[in-house]
Parts: C-alpha cells; structure tokens; sequence
C-alpha cells in the first residue's frame, strides 16, 4: 500500500515548469520536503554535476479579473494577481529563491468569464534573496507611504506584466518571468 503525499498545485506546476527549464539529462533534480510544515523551502533544485542547490519558497495566488472602469481615464489589464506582502514575517536565509505563481483563466477572444470555454494558465515571477526582500521592501500606500499590507501584479498576456497595488508607479516585472530568469537561475547553480 501506497502513502498519501499532497502537494499545493502551485508547488506542484513551479516545480514542473522549471524541471523543463532544468532538465535531469543536464543533472538538474528536484526535491521536497517531507514535512508540509517545513519553513521557508517548498522544494530544492540540484545541480547534480557539481553538488550546488538553492532552496525556494512559492508564493501564489489565483487571477481576479477586472471589470472595467467607469472612468475612461483608467485603463485596466483583464488579470489582476493579488499577494501578501510578507517582509513582517520575512526570515532573511529561509530561501534563495522567490516565486510568485499565478493562475489565471485564458478565453478564446469574445468570451466572458463565465464562459466554459477557457483554459487555465500559470505566470509565475522569479527573484533571488536580495532581489525579494528589496521588491517587499518598497511595498508602500500611495497616500501615506507606509508599508502596504499587499501588492498586485495585472497584465493581459504574459509578455506584459506590471505592478499594480503597492506601488506608486507602475514598473514593469516581465523580465522576472521565470523563462527569461533562467540564465541567472544556471548562473546561481555553478
């Protein structure tokens, strides 16, 4: 008889697109934790060759879609991600690197949410270390310019992807998608 092992999907679906990314005939593994409640590493990536690896935590969160504006003036993506912003919890040497995964819903042009003719897609954002604590860091209202207890990504396609909440300007993240940060990703494992 089999054990029953669970893993969130978002772990699960990270895990299986960087495998991609880092294929085992390269001598790149994947490991889990056996614990659920292991702190700060939802999984480990191997560089078998040389014995490195780098520990990563997951931070997900599923698609809100926008309704649009009644102002003209405000132009809003359709795929809105929504995180906690954790620096009051964040243990500095817990993870090297950061995911942000998103789940969002794609509809053939015309369709609506409602519509049972829909795919679900994953975005998924990668920092190191540095990189997320200094993004967590300029978390901020707009008003008072206080640390913001959230943050948002939008984006329509995944080739655009911006700040949302938590930001007084928006800045553009497409560059942390985790198929452009995959050099960096090899980099950090020789």
């Amino acid at each position: 008889m089999e054990g029953i092992f669970t893993l969130p999907y978002s772990e699960y679906d990270s895990i299986n697109t960087v495998s991609k990314l880092l294929k085992k005939s390269d001598g790149y593994g994947f490991y889990i934790p056996v614990s659920r409640q292991q702190k700060g590493t939802d999984f480990i990536i191997m560089n078998h060759k040389n014995g490195k690896s780098l520990r990563v935590q997951v931070k997900s969160s599923r698609s809100y879609i926008a309704h649009k504006s009644k102002r003209k003036t405000i132009e809003k993506c359709r795929n809105h991600l929504w995180f906690n912003n954790f620096l009051d919890r964040y243990d500095e040497g817990n993870a090297d690197l950061y995911l942000l995964y998103g789940l969002y819903p794609q509809f053939k042009d015309g369709n609506r949410v409602t519509s049972k003719d829909k795919s679900w897609k994953s975005i998924i954002l990668c920092f190191s270390e540095p990189e997320m604590f200094n993004f967590l860091k300029e978390v901020k209202t707009k008003k008072e310019k206080k640390s913001d207890k959230f943050f948002g990504l939008e984006f329509d396609n995944p080739d655009k992807i911006t700040t949302e909440r938590g930001f007084v300007e928006k800045r553009e993240m497409t560059d942390h998608l985790v198929e452009r940060y995959i050099n960096k990703i090899t980099e950090m494992l020789k």
